[in-house]
């Protein structure tokens, strides 16, 4: 399977240490290591991060329940609970969240990396069956904006850019931004005419005038186009 991009949520320093040489063996990449719910929110909304390594016990008055609820509530990412505590209370408890995996301590290589594997690829196929049962058949989509529900159709919308935990739809008349991450935003649009193009924007293929080495061009708004999603926008145009 590809490297992916891990987030560990675990308040014991040696564990976490041991956790990333162990994802890093693997050829994972750690993107951060949090200790508690508020610096694992701070780390989901500034980093891309395909899966969390999630601890249910944290220091604090917030454990890894609450974490995994604000996943739920704002991110799409998939989780895998690590603890030390596998009582039939905690696994229930755990369970009704919709976990990706459960990975009891203490835990090895063998362990970790089939619970990666798996979790991931229920994740994807979670996302197709999505897709296949019409998720992205209307033209249009309803957000939150000043305390109303606003219709934009589709091909209102040029762009959308993150603005921390906020997103900007920017349509030719006006922009309205909504409480919502990026990628929790890109989960959502129809993946037939809208594009990821960097950790900041979404683009609409259709409203594209024109594209350079790293960027393009919407209206009078330049883009950045990472180089991570430079190969995804080529394959996605018509090149003649």
């Amino acid at each position: 399977m590809n490297a992916l991009k891990i987030l560990i949520v675990e308040d014991e320093q040696p564990i976490a240490e041991s956790l990333q040489e162990i994802l890093e063996i693997l050829k994972h990449s750690v993107v951060g290591i949090a200790s508690s719910h508020d610096e694992a929110l701070h780390q989901l909304n500034t980093n891309e991060i395909d899966l969390v390594l999630l601890d249910i016990q944290l220091k604090g008055d917030k454990s890894g329940i609450d974490v995994a609820e604000t996943i739920n509530a704002k991110f799409n990412v998939p989780y895998i609970f690590t603890t030390a505590f596998a009582d039939e209370s905690t696994v229930k408890q755990a369970s009704e969240l919709g976990p990706y995996g459960y990975v009891v301590k203490p835990y090895g290589m063998k362990d970790i990396g089939p619970a990666i594997e798996v979790a991931f690829q229920n994740f994807q196929k979670a996302r197709e069956i999505k897709s296949e049962q019409g998720q992205f058949l209307s033209n249009h989509l309803y957000i939150k904006a000043n305390s109303k529900l606003i219709r934009l159709n589709d091909d209102e919308v040029l762009y959308i850019e993150a603005k921390g935990d906020y997103a900007l739809f920017k349509t030719p008349e006006k922009g309205y931004v909504v409480h919502s991450t990026i990628k929790n935003v890109a989960e959502k649009m129809d993946p037939q005419k809208f594009l990821k193009v960097h950790r900041s924007y979404i683009v609409n293929l259709d409203k594209i005038k024109d594209i350079e080495d790293s960027s393009i061009l919407i209206e009078d708004k330049v883009i950045p186009v990472s180089r991570q999603n430079k190969p995804d926008l080529m394959k996605r145009i018509d090149l003649i």
